[in-house]
């Protein structure tokens, strides 16, 4: 009986899972060639891109359609581009956010003496009792707020024109952010609301340094804000107790 000198079918298959090249007399074949493209695409849908490179050869020796190959070149190829580029956006908001947290770091600590001092021009609500005044003079029970600008960023003093030792400082960084960016340590965590039904965390941070014996809140989603508070501010905004002190 003569010996075919080709593989079979299932052989090749068998041998094309395990990487191993082609043979000269190997023919195409449509079920490994579909296999070849099921397999790169799931390398690509867990960024494996050496895998979906080694998958997309194996393609090329099993497709006879040069459409179906194209199709699948494109694939791998956006697919590396988009990770990439997520990567470098990625890094740059990073970067971008670790400078906004230090620029805020600074801020407060220039300012928390006197946060009337942290624009040239704070805005003042109304007061809340203006005939609490005396004759003449112009009633301080009332918030104040002061902002600077930090590129696209603002940093914002918001304080008790009557006692100006209630504080808030708030900035809107573009990564979340934990405590020890912050140069805190956690002192309490508790759930809110997120986007699509979800919860993240948002915590109180003992603040050390420049910021020593005020508090940070910190939450942890993208572009959440970040407040800088001192000890008396809730008591002046009560309000706020929820979302700075926590249920």
């Amino acid at each position: 009986m003569r010996v075919s000198s080709c593989l079979t079918r299932s052989s090749v298959v068998l041998l094309g899972l395990v990487g191993l090249g082609s043979f000269g007399c190997q023919k195409k074949d449509p079920e490994a060639c579909t296999q070849a493209q099921q397999v790169t695409r799931q390398a690509l849908a867990i960024d494996d891109f050496t895998s979906a490179r080694s998958w997309r050869e194996y393609a090329y020796k099993q497709c006879d359609d040069t459409a179906v190959l194209t199709a699948l070149d494109k694939e791998v190829v956006d697919r590396e581009a988009a990770v990439l580029a997520k990567k470098t956006a990625d890094e740059k908001s990073a970067a971008e956010t670790r400078q906004l947290v230090q620029l805020f770091i600074d801020f407060v600590a220039q300012n928390r003496a006197a946060p009337e001092r942290a624009s040239a021009n704070p805005v003042c609500e109304p007061p809340a009792d203006p005939a609490a005044a005396k004759p003449g003079e112009e009633s301080k029970e009332r918030f104040c707020v002061a902002t600077r600008q930090a590129g696209t960023h603002s940093l914002e003093a918001r304080y008790y024109d009557a006692d100006h030792t209630a504080v808030r400082f708030t900035t809107t960084p573009p990564d979340a952010i934990d405590c020890k960016l912050i140069s805190g340590t956690v002192s309490k965590s508790w759930d809110v609301p997120a986007v699509g039904g979800k919860t993240v965390k948002r915590s109180r941070c003992d603040l050390t340094g420049p910021l020593a014996g005020l508090t940070a809140v910190v939450s942890g989603a993208p572009k959440a804000p970040l407040y800088v508070i001192s000890s008396t501010y809730v008591d002046r905004d009560p309000g706020w107790r929820t979302i700075l002190v926590g249920p």
